[in-house]
């Protein structure tokens, strides 16, 4: 098993998404073969011959992602986003896991960049929050765990092989969010494979603004409704937050219903004690906390009516 092996795999928009994380991808490998499947490419001849772009008009990831791997001379593929880049030694590392038959995917951490401003750590550390990111000791931590099996990490840091990925069908091409929790619990959650978690096989992944994240996760909730659908027990964790959104907006009950009223405040004291705990750990000193607390709510909270808001958009498109 070599470097020349493996195609890493990019989906974005256009080009300009992606310019940073090719450069730094070419500081440790400067032949890899490398995809992009995106929107829009001003047209121009593209003098890398191992860069290839794929002009892929839909939204859906997954989607793009299929292209790219339809068009892959290689035996392994590497997925990562268009706002990440890799550690050094990010695809050796995965080399002795992939040879094992029960492995589907190797995964890793997927952290902060050192150049960050003050606002983008302000977001690094909400998503080191269990309220907003599933397992971050394994997904936002760079200490030396050790390499074990876990339920399921994002797709912005995956490596597996072609082989593997097209018997399953590839990604639910219909989904235009949550296509790697697809893959992971209704795909390959019927085989014997599993997902790996190696610490060394490491990307990081920049944050953006405040507002682009409580965007980027009400979209996450308002395009959940076709993993929601599907009958497997793991996806039913998703209804939690849509469960505590319809909690909130109960509010009006506590005003004739005085039973409900001691219930309701006791269950949101609970958890604005639960958030205050989170934002006082996460935060190194107080101006830290003054941002960290409300961004915690507003982003624990934003996927819930996404969910809420999307039931009209899936009927309507089932429809």
């Amino acid at each position: 098993m070599k470097v020349k092996d493996f195609t890493i795999i990019i989906p974005c928009i256009t080009f300009e998404d992606v310019k940073k994380s090719i450069k730094k991808i070419r500081k440790y490998y400067k032949t890899i073969k490398i995809i992009v499947s995106l929107n829009r490419f001003k047209i121009r001849k593209n003098k890398n011959k191992n860069l290839k772009i794929i002009i892929s008009k839909y939204d859906s990831i997954g989607k793009k992602r299929n292209i790219a791997v339809d068009n892959c001379n290689t035996k392994y593929l590497a997925f990562i986003d268009s706002d990440a880049y890799p550690e050094k030694n990010w695809i050796e590392s995965s080399f002795r896991y992939l040879k094992r038959k029960n492995v589907g995917i190797v995964s890793g951490p997927h952290i902060d960049p050192l150049d960050q401003n003050y606002f983008q750590k302000i977001i690094g550390s909400v998503k080191k929050s269990f309220l907003i990111t599933m397992k971050p000791n394994l997904q936002k931590n760079n200490k030396k765990e050790t390499a074990q099996f876990t339920s399921f990490i994002p797709s912005a840091n995956w490596i597996l092989s072609k082989k593997i990925f097209n018997s399953l069908n590839q990604m639910d091409e219909n989904m235009l969010r949550n296509e790697d929790w697809d893959f992971v619990y209704n795909k390959m959650g019927k085989t014997n494979y599993k997902l790996l978690y190696s610490p060394n096989t490491l990307i990081y992944h920049n944050n953006g603004t405040i507002f682009h994240l409580l965007k980027k996760r009400f979209i996450y909730g308002f395009y959940m409704w076709p993993i929601l659908m599907k009958l497997n027990l793991q996806n039913y964790y998703f209804f939690l937050p849509l469960i505590f959104v319809i909690f909130l907006i109960s509010f009006p009950f506590t005003f004739f219903l005085k039973f409900y009223s001691m219930f309701y405040f006791i269950v949101l004291s609970v958890y604005i004690i639960v958030v205050l705990w989170e934002s006082l750990r996460l935060s190194k000193n107080l101006i830290d906390f003054l941002f960290i607390f409300p961004t915690l709510i507003c982003a624990n909270i934003s996927p819930g009516f996404g969910i809420l808001l999307g039931f009209y958009n899936y009927i309507k498109n089932k429809n």
